[in-house]
């Protein structure tokens, strides 16, 4: 069994941890993690900043940092901590105006990315990264989520 802990005291933007448990528990599934334990922490853009500088030394906020504590992908255990930036969300989902659906889908991806990190993936070489992206959409489209990732790639190329 794993367990998952996701913690929010951004409520700005409602309560996303119904959507981002649903897309967590299955990516965990999908990737065939079975036991271990994942917190997922929801935080604002200074938060992340802190910590982007901190543990990173970049800085400014970004979307997802993830700490692996000790995951091992051939035992199917994961211990890790993933940290998403709710105004990072927000701004990537159309700013302002950004309905709250489109925030906490935004959040949802921002989780798998960091689970698929924990399972193995990169996205530092353009090959490495189209696999990693597909795979997101393809869990997000799993749960009933939908494409994120690549929804928005296509939007930015058109502006």
């Amino acid at each position: 069994m794993i367990d998952l802990a996701i913690t929010s005291r951004v409520t700005r933007f409602g309560d996303p941890r119904s959507l981002i448990t649903k897309a967590a528990r299955h990516a965990l599934a999908a990737e065939g993690f079975t036991a271990g334990n994942l917190s997922v922490a929801i935080v604002g853009a200074r938060r992340m900043a802190t910590i982007h500088q901190r543990f990173l030394n970049i800085a400014g906020p970004t979307d997802v940092i993830t700490f692996d504590l000790d995951t091992d992908v051939d035992r199917n255990w994961i211990e890790g901590e993933v940290i998403v930036c709710a105004d990072v969300a927000a701004r990537q989902a159309g700013g302002q105006g950004a309905s709250t659906r489109a925030v906490h889908r935004e959040l949802a991806l921002y989780v798998v990315h960091g689970i698929l990190h924990l399972a193995g993936y990169d996205d530092h070489d353009p090959d490495d990264y189209a696999r990693m992206h597909a795979r997101e959409d393809e869990l997000l489209r799993g749960c009933g989520i939908g494409a994120v990732f690549h929804r928005q790639a296509r939007n930015q190329a058109g502006k």
